[in-house]
């Protein structure tokens, strides 16, 4: 039986059940870790859309566009030619990452035009003509998200986000990992209509306009998902993997929310959740796409 199968029963009670599985230890460091962060998490300049990293592949049906920022949120997302994914209206992409210690029910997040206030500043790993990977840890020290988005031609086109979450406290923790996207294609940012619908399943998320939707709004019949790939390395760490979505445009807590099933034509966004047990400055590795379609 793979752990996905097991661990997946743990969705609609993981909050309880995952809070007990490390509580002993972690209370005994509770008071230390509090008066740390009560330091670190406060108002942060550092959220941005700003376009640093940019990467083109193909052209028209095949083509695609990304330009990924200094703290690996993506700035924009068009493919095919002509179609914007995120950013609408230009420069304005809701997308980016959120972790939560489970235990203490502490958040981190990075949605380009908000963030926490309790990272350090990013780290550039590498970049070449066809990836970038970028680390950033936690201003408490107790987690680094390292993530690696590739160029991948296809056909079809897509980006690929491997994310590396390692846990650097000296227990054992549970932990929530988020993606998250604001999918806004193609005319929303010149007809200010921002509706779409927006649907998941165990691996994925989406938003799309239907043929009938792009007659009110005027915008073409195009859809963006983010999609988990294969299963998260080591094996041994015990996980569970759900798309949700989320009836806001703007990004969750990562602590706290709640799947809003089957969106028709209004606001909403999508994001891939997963759940780990880490030990001990062990490291969890997963691999999500956005692709247009």
């Amino acid at each position: 039986m793979r752990y996905r199968t097991f661990v997946s029963l743990w969705i609609g009670v993981a909050a309880m059940m995952l809070v007990a599985v490390c509580g002993n230890a972690q209370n005994a460091k509770a008071s230390k870790l509090a008066q740390l962060r009560s330091h670190t998490q406060v108002a942060s300049p550092d959220a941005t859309h700003t376009c640093t990293y940019s990467y083109t592949v193909g052209s028209g049906n095949t083509y695609m566009n990304y330009c990924i920022t200094v703290n690996g949120n993506f700035a924009n997302f068009e493919s095919p030619s002509g179609v914007e994914m995120l950013a609408q209206p230009a420069g304005d992409a809701f997308e980016g990452y959120g972790i939560c210690d489970v235990a203490d029910q502490f958040a981190y997040y990075d949605y380009a035009y908000t963030d926490s206030g309790n990272w350090d500043a990013p780290t550039l790993v590498t970049q070449t003509a066809s990836e970038v990977k970028i680390e950033r840890t936690t201003s408490d020290g107790l987690w680094t998200l390292t993530q690696t988005i590739t160029k991948e031609a296809g056909p079809p086109p897509y980006a690929k986000i491997t994310m590396a979450l390692k846990n650097g406290l000296g227990i054992t923790k549970s932990v929530y990992l988020e993606r998250y996207a604001n999918m806004e294609n193609d005319n929303a940012g010149a007809s200010l209509i921002f509706q779409e619908n927006y649907d998941a399943t165990l691996d994925s998320a989406w938003g799309y306009n239907s043929y009938s939707d792009s007659t009110s709004d005027g915008g073409g019949v195009y859809g963006l998902m983010l999609q988990n790939i294969g299963s998260p390395s080591p094996t041994s760490v015990p996980y569970a993997i759900l798309g949700y979505t989320i009836s806001t445009t703007t990004g969750p807590d990562p602590c706290s929310f709640s799947n809003a099933g089957t969106i028709t034509y209004a606001n909403g966004s999508g994001l891939m959740f997963y759940v780990f047990e880490l030990n001990k400055e062990q490291t969890v590795t997963v691999n999500a796409r956005y692709q247009s379609f």
